[in-house]
């Protein structure tokens, strides 16, 4: 790994600024490949298609004039979207105890095209709280509930039950990611467990942390994940053999405070997977921390307001296609900030 990635900073080169929502921003996933679009999930019960970058000149306010789409049919706070391969489709999940499959070219409530769990007694009875396509061509749907059962459905069938349900799980399911190959869904427990499923070898591993796991990023090349726990620390670790490569912030780190015991902070991996961004329950602050190192990196204020940043999502950017990386954070005030690396 080269010096200058060692030395780099949290991006603070502000793009945009998303103020659609009127409630706490619970989710945010960039659209697939080029990452020019990207939706928000909202304690406001709505969905919003956003670009990532304003078309008009961002240097005035740095504002966008808002959302391209809201999808409106969730009766409850939206806590995760997920985003298929193709961008023609994408999944939410929240207090419905439904999956809501949609239609990204249909905006409104006629834009959902399935809606999984809802007509069945087969379906989560608590409210889900993380989803992910998974499978051949994103064929099938994953998702976590406080019922602490992770459930699979075929999206290619009209059949109202689950293909699958993984009832290990001792508490309720708060983060799920799907490895590259579609096959291995990780999902990750309050019971402070992460276990490993795969599917096609009908087998699971469990690994153990000390606090209850609120977050999950899996690297690229699946040898590695990103896990947060309610002990206030992110560890990096080696899913070959269970090894804590890192965590976060270091012991020895007391110049910037960084708190997580209570809420859910969906952490993540960015800049080529050399850094680690999280937001922290004390403020609205980001922090940023050196992969290799471990060390804090610098910090960005995202919510003035001191409002907690409760998710953070990063977008690789790509020297053939000539784009930067892009990281968004939103906030419990309803804002949701994007940043680059320019």
């Amino acid at each position: 790994m080269s010096d200058k990635k060692t030395t780099a900073k949290v991006p603070s080169s502000l793009v945009n600024t998303l103020t659609s929502h009127t409630g706490a921003i619970n989710a945010i996933t960039f659209s697939s490949q080029a990452g020019t679009y990207v939706l928000t999930g909202s304690s406001d019960r709505q969905i919003h298609l956003s670009r990532t970058e304003p078309a008009t000149d961002p240097d005035k306010k740095k504002q966008s004039p808002g959302p391209i789409q809201k999808y409106v049919a969730h009766g409850y706070p939206i806590l995760d979207i997920a985003v298929s391969r193709d961008n023609q489709t994408f999944a939410s999940v929240g207090g419905d105890r439904s999956v809501f499959l949609w239609d990204v070219a249909s905006g409104g409530s006629e834009g959902t095209s399935r809606r999984f769990g809802s007509n069945t007694n087969q379906g989560h009875s608590s409210r889900i709280n993380c989803v992910a396509f998974t499978g051949d061509g994103d064929t099938v749907i994953a998702s976590g509930s406080d019922d602490t059962s992770v459930r699979l459905w075929d999206v290619k069938s009209r059949d109202t039950k689950p293909l699958m349900v993984l009832d290990e799980a001792k508490d309720g399911i708060s983060s799920i990611v799907v490895t590259g190959n579609g096959y291995e869904i990780v999902a990750a427990s309050v019971d402070g467990r992460v276990r490993s499923y795969d599917v096609r070898m009908g087998r699971v591993t469990v690994d153990v942390f000390p606090g209850s796991v609120t977050s999950l990023d899996v690297s690229r090349d699946a040898k590695t994940i990103l896990v947060g726990c309610l002990d206030g620390r992110i560890r990096l670790m080696d899913r070959g053999d269970g090894t804590c490569l890192r965590a976060f912030p270091p012991e020895e780190d007391n110049a910037k405070s960084y708190k997580n015991t209570s809420l859910r902070l969906k952490s993540c991996l960015a800049i080529n997977e050399s850094l680690v961004l999280s937001g922290s329950e004390d403020d609205g602050n980001v922090r940023g921390w050196d992969v290799l190192s471990g060390k804090s990196v610098g910090d960005v204020n995202v919510s003035p307001s001191g409002k907690v940043v409760s998710v953070v999502k990063w977008r690789e950017g790509s020297q053939a296609q000539g784009r930067q990386g892009l990281w968004a954070g939103g906030s419990a005030d309803g804002v949701v900030k994007i940043y680059s690396t320019g």
